[in-house]
């Protein structure tokens, strides 16, 4: 009796195992086939959210014709992927069978699901990468989306394995943009995120007085928490305000941007128009591509070089189709503008735009390199003294006199006249005898003696002038404040010649040394050390980029820990806005007329998958964060 009780309790364990096994077994496959159905829907998602498109339509009913793009997209997908063909049959049996449905994954709750597991998959790479750099800035600029609601960017910027990187991180809606509403959001914005203030090492922003402002402004109210993040204006906003200043040093140049504005409404707005204009350009230049007018844009200076370009190029094709509006009979309605603007167009607005296309392209080339995403400090400081030298070099009486011999040819092939005194000077009065000492007297001896030596001083050198004087003042600034100081301590890192060749390192050098290593803490005579063996070693690197590089492949995080931290500090510190504004086109595409209801957290995960997508994203544990996000009935 006890061999046989032994034998059945045996028998039993070994069937309940067996049991077990088939039901393990069988959870299994359904596990897999579930996570594979996942798979396929998390990259139908995936896709929707790089292309910054639509998921849902007006009308998703089965009846439908259009259920959406998502609906629409598995679908397509499920004639060539078994999993879904499959999926989809059993939810139309049980619908038939009007049996209870099982989970159908296809819902627009699903759907938010599966965007915010992806958001949160990608924040936390973002993270993973920034607690590696242990250091970073933040990037914040402001733009209003469709529905009138103020949108604040915020992008990170670090250097993960001797690479620059910056990431978008997350879009924040706010109802005032004060300094201390903007502090508050940055500052939730940081928690919520699990970033350090204390490891944040550089702040840009533009240079409006609520985000740069020295007493009330979010920079310094981010200073007071951490006294090392230190500030820069973005360089592309600030190539923006030297055009700015540069457009208003003349009342010349102020008539000649508003003209080409003028014109460019004028010969666009009216179908009837433009149609004429693009039949004198094929008229004046058979078979050449027919050249379109830009706008100028009120906000990026730097873009109008398209515009000027343009213009330079269809300058007589303008002209004359303003003459044929004024000449035709019977009058058109727009004969008195097409007059004004033809008055308009003389000698002085030909040599303006002579005189400003050829700037204009040297400032929007450097627009260009300033708003690339990997451009560090010392590449653009290399780009604005390139700047500078070429300004230099156009200051010179023969490059003005290029400019004035074009625009008398363009006069005299328009038939513009061209003045033959300069203006005010047509008619000369002689000054009585008493009068030689006066003021008057002075004023008249500087009347010029040409029409050419009038322009040249009053309009072109002002224009240079005043150019070059911007940039001086606002991309070196008076070396005064503490940010400064310390960044122009830190570009002298980057010059190799302050570090070899001499037995004894200059005054300036030395006191950029010291001025570091007080400001961050480090060692003098070590980082001294350290750059000196570095530049001795490795001499063909000259910018920020080149050393990262040499550091990273020659294992330079243990041999020049101090330059190290110092580079990648500076490396850190924030340039362009390039990432910023990305996340503005975007917002365009994802936030548009027919989607502007689109909540902040939804709205914000979209514009992060648009953007970041050279991440590498790992299905598997997309699904376990849609799994762990709530109580699933699928088995996952």
């Amino acid at each position: 009796m006890v061999r046989w009780n032994t034998f059945k309790k045996s028998a039993l364990r070994s069937a309940f195992d067996v049991s077990d096994a088939l039901g393990k077994a069988k959870r299994e496959r359904e596990k897999q086939r579930n996570r594979e159905l996942l798979t396929q829907l998390i990259d139908i998602t995936l896709y929707l959210a790089w292309q910054g498109k639509a998921f849902r339509g007006d009308d998703e009913s089965a009846t439908s014709s259009n259920q959406g793009n998502f609906l629409e997209l598995v679908k397509m997908f499920s004639q060539y992927d078994s999993v879904l063909k499959l999926h989809l049959e059993n939810l139309k049996c049980q619908k038939i069978g009007k049996n209870r449905c099982q989970v159908s994954l296809l819902s627009n709750r699903t759907q938010n699901d599966l965007i915010k597991a992806l958001a949160t998959f990608t924040k936390r790479e973002i993270r993973k990468e920034i607690e590696e750099a242990t250091i970073y800035s933040v990037l914040i600029d402001e733009t209003t989306d469709v529905s009138h609601c103020e949108q604040v960017s915020v992008v990170v910027s670090y250097v993960y394995q001797m690479e620059i990187k910056e990431r978008f991180l997350q879009v924040c809606n706010v109802a005032k943009t004060t300094g201390e509403e903007m502090e508050k959001t940055v500052l939730d914005l940081l928690k919520n995120n699990n970033l350090q203030i204390e490891n944040m090492c550089g702040q840009g922003y533009d240079g409006a007085a609520n985000m740069s402002g020295q007493y009330k402004g979010l920079q310094s109210r981010i200073l007071q928490h951490n006294n090392k993040a230190l500030y820069v204006h973005f360089q592309a906003h600030c190539l923006n305000l030297v055009l700015v200043e540069a457009a208003k040093s003349s009342i010349h140049f102020i008539t000649f941007f508003n003209l080409v504005q003028k014109l460019y409404v004028f010969l666009t707005s009216s179908t009837k128009r433009h149609t004429a204009f693009v039949k004198c350009q094929e008229a004046l230049h058979p078979g050449e591509r027919v050249i379109q007018l830009q706008k100028l844009s009120d906000t990026r200076w730097a873009c109008r070089e398209k515009a000027l370009k343009a213009l330079l190029k269809v300058i007589s094709s303008v002209v004359k189709v303003l003459t044929d509006i004024t000449q035709q009979e019977p009058p058109d309605t727009a004969a008195g503008d097409a007059r004004m603007y033809l008055k308009a167009i003389d000698f002085e607005f030909l040599l303006c735009l002579e005189i400003a296309s050829p700037v204009f392209e040297v400032t929007a080339l450097a627009s260009d390199a300033l708003q690339n995403s990997d451009i560090d400090l010392s590449t653009a400081y290399a780009v604005v003294n390139g700047v500078k030298d070429t300004l230099s070099n156009l200051r010179t009486e023969q490059q003005f006199g290029k400019s004035f011999k074009s625009a008398s040819e363009k006069a005299e092939a328009a038939g513009i006249s061209i003045p033959i005194a300069p203006p005010g000077q047509q008619r000369q009065r002689r000054v009585p005898a008493k009068y030689s000492h006066s003021t008057h007297a002075a004023v008249e001896s500087h009347s010029f003696k040409s029409l050419e030596d009038y322009y040249r001083v009053k309009v072109y050198y002002t224009f240079i002038d005043v150019l070059s004087q911007e940039l001086e003042r606002r991309f070196r600034g008076d070396g005064e404040t503490q940010s400064n100081k310390i960044l122009s301590a830190l570009h002298s890192l980057t010059k190799p010649n302050k570090w070899i060749g001499k037995e004894i390192i200059g005054p300036d050098s030395l006191e950029a040394i010291h001025t570091l290593c007080e400001f961050y803490e480090g060692e003098e005579q070590k980082l001294k050390t350290e750059l000196r063996v570095f530049y001795a070693s490795f001499q063909d690197t000259s910018t920020v980029k080149d050393i990262l590089k040499t550091l990273r492949d020659n294992n330079g995080q243990d041999i020049f820990p101090t330059l190290v931290k110092m580079i990648t500090t500076y490396a850190t510190i924030p340039v362009s806005t390039a990432t910023v504004e990305r996340s503005f086109s975007k917002l365009k595409l994802v936030k548009d007329t027919l989607r502007n209801l689109c909540s902040e957290e939804r709205l914000s995960d979209l514009l992060l998958l648009a953007i970041e997508k050279d991440i590498p994203l790992n299905h598997s544990e997309v699904v376990n964060i849609y799994r762990d996000m709530a109580p699933r009935r699928l088995l996952l």
